[in-house]
C-alpha cells in the first residue's frame, strides 16, 4: 500500500487494531473468488480529498459526522448498498462514487461488494 493513493473512510470511532489505534478503514472490492482489490481514486488527487456519491452531496445532504457513532450502525445499514458497477467504478445504489478529478474505480472488480 505505500506510495499509493486509496480511499479511506475516516469518521469511524477509533479502535485498536493489532495494538495499533485505527481511526480509518481502507475501502475494497471483494470478488467471488475473496479477491480484493483496494478502491483507487484518479492518479491526480490529493491525499484528503474527499469523495462523494452523485446526488448525495454535502451540499444537499449536509455535511458528514464527526464521527459515525457505532450505535447506529451507519456503515453496516449502507454496505450491502456499496458495490462496483460494470465499469468497475465504485458505486453505492447504483451511483459512481466521485472527487472533483472523476471517479473512484477498482483495478479489474465489476459487480463487486465494496467493504
Amino acid at each position: 500500500m505505500q506510495g499509493r493513493l486509496a480511499v479511506l473512510l475516516c469518521n469511524l470511532k477509533p479502535a485498536n487494531m493489532r495494538g495499533v489505534k485505527s481511526h480509518a478503514m481502507v475501502m475494497c472490492a471483494v470478488g467471488e473468488d475473496g479477491t480484493t482489490e483496494i478502491l483507487s481514486p484518479p492518479a491526480d488527487c490529493a491525499p484528503g480529498d474527499r469523495v462523494f456519491v452523485q446526488g448525495y452531496e454535502h451540499e444537499k445532504c449536509g455535511p458528514p459526522d464527526e464521527v459515525l457513532n457505532p450505535k447506529k450502525k451507519v456503515f453496516e445499514t449502507i454496505q450491502p448498498d456499496l458495490q462496483t458497477l460494470d465499469d468497475k467504478t465504485a458505486g453505492y445504489k447504483g451511483l459512481p462514487w466521485m472527487t472533483a478529478q472523476g471517479p473512484v474505480i477498482a483495478q479489474t472488480l465489476s459487480s463487486a461488494p465494496i467493504r
